[in-house]
């Protein structure tokens, strides 16, 4: 009986352990300059999800708070061979001091954001990732729907 729970600790640990490895690897940072790799982990070859941002200004809705936004226009393109699913809040902007930003506090409050939809491949999506405050975004990241980092690139 002991040895059974030894060997299944051993094996427990072993699966936890290759999970761990693959979560550690970071998601490529895509380069705001065609065909250039952006730093230390990028990608040199095709990305799956391939993201293009670039700082924009966005028109406020009638559903505003007053709040200033600070603001990307997102091209989203689906490189696989599978559906890809987009949702404005798969995105986060981070700025060029490193803080993190949620972009849901400033969801509906500014026209043309990225929709909801499901991208066929080679199909792509654009519209604006905005968060609320005044920063200078530097990094935009899209997840998929479990929440995993899927894509991320440079703001130009």
């Amino acid at each position: 009986m002991k040895s059974i729970v030894v060997f299944l600790s051993a094996v427990g640990v072993v699966a936890l352990a290759g999970c761990s490895a693959s979560a550690d690897k970071p998601t490529a940072v895509q380069s705001s300059e065609p065909g250039k790799a952006a730093g230390k982990g990028a990608a040199s070859k095709p990305v799956p999800i391939k993201l293009v941002a670039k700082r924009a200004k966005a028109s406020k809705s009638v559903l505003s708070s007053g709040h200033p936004l600070s603001c990307v226009k997102v091209m989203v393109v689906n490189q696989t061979k599978k559906k890809l699913e987009v949702n404005p809040l798969y995105f986060s902007l981070t700025d060029t001091g490193g803080t993190k930003h949620d972009v849901s506090d400033a969801l509906g409050q500014y026209e043309h954001e990225i929709g909801t939809t499901t991208l066929a491949p080679r199909e792509k999506a654009t519209g604006l990732v905005c968060g609320e405050g005044r920063f200078t975004p530097k990094v935009v990241a899209m997840t998929n729907p479990l929440f995993s980092e899927a894509a991320r690139a440079e703001v130009a």
